[in-house]
């Protein structure tokens, strides 16, 4: 019975470690930026940047990657007596997307009813998923034919975001 069950714990282990050598192995790692020359150092696309941030990541009503796009329109305080202004800020190129659009509480003291001070504005706001650049590491990625190639490292960062004013006690 002994013999049986060391043939057996023979076999398993000569099996997995025959999957562990099937496994593939990473071909990206981290390496300290500053040991790498600036102009080694490739851009991810846009479109490799919104893979990483994933699918709902970007939100065009409050998220744009260039100045020159439009952010999707969006009805705000329909009713209500809390005034409230958009802020569009560029978080730099460090950032993608790089441009939020924020809005911001403009409470005169007596814009929410009833107005003896018991309601105020208050702003209402979402978190979301931004990538923001590494300054200390790229990622190493070596192709096929043993080309080593550098890449911006990016990390998803969370930041919030104002989406609207509402008025409550």
């Amino acid at each position: 019975m002994s013999a049986l069950r060391f043939l057996l714990i023979l076999l398993l282990s000569a099996i997995h470690s025959q999957l562990s050598f099937a496994r593939p192995r990473p071909k990206a790692r981290e390496v300290f930026k500053f040991s790498v020359d600036e102009s080694q150092i490739k851009s991810l696309t846009e479109r490799e940047l919104l893979e990483i941030l994933g699918e709902g990541g970007l939100s065009p009503e409050y998220m744009k990657i260039n100045s020159s796009n439009v952010f999707t329109h969006v009805d705000r305080n329909q009713g209500q007596a809390c005034k409230s202004v958009e802020v569009v800020e560029d978080l730099s190129e460090d950032y993608f997307p790089r441009f939020v659009k924020n809005v911001v509480c403009v409470d005169t003291g007596n814009t929410c009813k009833p107005s003896d001070g018991s309601f105020s504005c208050f702003k209402t706001t979402i978190v979301k998923h931004v990538l923001k650049k590494e300054d200390r590491y790229v990622l190493q990625h070596e192709d096929e034919s043993g080309k080593i190639e550098y890449y911006d490292r990016w990390r998803r960062h969370d930041i919030e975001i104002g989406v609207g004013c509402e008025c409550s006690n």
